[in-house]
């Protein structure tokens, strides 16, 4: 390993330890330290694209440019209008979220993930029993275990003694905090895309193609139907109120969550209303603002006193991508997405990368429903699926080639 390599490799897992700091009971770093070491990552990410990324295929990666230019755009916009410390530093924050896409590049080439990946696991998992499963609550496990979701896609194929412990890892995930939604369907759609790998052979590639524009097409139909008041999914889940109830210990005391309740509508309803309100629905209101919001806007305008009933971002990643960059950067943002998945889907040599394919599909789908925008290992983690697809190296593998890869992320270095 290289030692660009392994200080890229080991700043990504510095990161991981930080993702988890606002959930940790004993403080991890702050926001100047994490901050050193994102731009430190993104600096190192490109000194190693420099160097390593060659691809023949260089076409396919012309949609990153491009969104990377009009990034690019809305950061100099936001810098225009950035009024204060607390819009500077939601810039900041704000365009290192909308940087992720700069790692498809270097995802794209095996030895590189090979690597951040053997340092993941070879320091990061053993931490996490060590200490981190002790400070962090049960239903942030997923920002510190996110890259588990893309190895345990291949459980099939990995070492029998990583095989349980990954899939005592996602059971962990999947059971300990059902009021977790997000991280208990990510964990059991990495479980179906094992077992789809483990039984591949009983069905058709043309399985996968559905499923794969079903992620796709599915959101855009619930989208429009629930912007034109036709059908509202998450206001007919929540009929079920009262009636998929977990019981849970919080602070000393027994308390009830209910997992079917609404907690989206809204966030539509504000990002929807503001981007009308403000004529900012094609270009955005740059990541230095956010979303009028009556709900959490008052922290910003009365605690934070900025006088702007705003809220920076919510939990639900395209609507972010909406506010800061516009229908136009959600449409490239999304492109992206695309093409990677249909490349896997596609244009694969071996299995693995094509059931990757539609895991990337589901994940885009699953940003209408959550997944943060932040520069953090989970989504850190997502880009590497995605440089994956990408990449012609990956794709170009045979089942054989990709499992010598796999296997060999949990080799002992030489």
């Amino acid at each position: 390993m290289s030692k660009k390599n392994t200080f890229f490799s080991f700043f990504i897992l510095l990161i991981t330890f930080m993702s988890v700091s606002q959930w940790s009971i004993i403080p991890i770093g702050n926001t100047v330290i994490y901050w050193i070491f994102c731009f430190l990552t993104i600096f190192l990410l490109f000194h190693i694209k420099k160097k390593n990324f060659h691809p023949s295929n260089h076409k396919d990666y012309l949609i990153i440019f491009i969104y990377l230019i009009w990034m690019t755009i809305g950061c100099i916009r936001g810098i225009l209008i950035a009024d204060g410390y607390w819009e500077w530093k939601q810039l900041i924050t704000g365009a290192l979220a909308l940087s992720l896409p700069v790692f498809a590049y270097v995802f794209s080439i095996p030895k590189i993930s090979h690597d951040v990946l053997h340092v993941w696991i070879k320091y990061a998992i053993p931490l996490f029993f060590l200490l981190f499963i002790w400070i962090i609550g049960t239903a942030s496990y997923q920002f510190y275990l996110s890259p588990i979701f893309l190895i345990a896609c291949f459980l099939p194929i990995i070492p029998k003694k990583w095989r349980y412990i990954f899939i005592l890892l996602l059971l962990l995930m999947l059971f300990a905090n059902l009021g977790a939604r997000s991280q208990v369907l990510k964990s059991f759609f990495t479980l179906c895309m094992s077992a789809c790998i483990l039984f591949h052979k009983f069905f058709a590639n043309k399985i996968l193609k559905l499923l794969h524009w079903t992620f796709y097409i599915l959101p855009i139909i619930l989208l429009f139907l629930g912007i034109s008041g036709q059908f509202n999914i998450f206001e007919d889940l929540s009929k079920n109120e009262g009636k998929i109830v977990e019981r849970k210990m919080v602070n000393g005391q027994w308390v009830e969550e209910d997992l079917s309740a609404d907690t989206r509508t809204f966030i539509y309803e504000e990002v929807i209303s503001s981007a009308i309100r403000h004529n900012y629905i094609w270009f955005g209101r740059t990541p230095a603002r956010g979303n009028d919001s009556m709900s959490f806007g008052s922290y910003s305008a009365e605690n934070l006193k900025t006088g702007k009933y705003e809220r920076h971002s919510n939990e639900v990643c395209h609507p972010n991508i909406f506010t800061w960059l516009g229908l136009v950067g959600v449409i490239l943002y999304s492109l992206i997405y695309l093409k990677s998945s249909y490349l896997a889907v596609y244009k694969s040599n071996n299995i693995y990368i094509k059931i990757l394919g539609v895991f990337i599909a589901f994940r885009w789908a699953y940003g209408w429903v959550e997944d943060f925008n932040r520069f953090d290992i989970m989504n850190i983690s997502l880009w590497m699926m995605i440089a994956m697809g990408f990449s012609e190296q990956f794709r170009d593998m045979t089942d054989r080639d990709f499992k010598i890869w796999i296997r060999s992320i949990f080799w002992k270095q030489r």
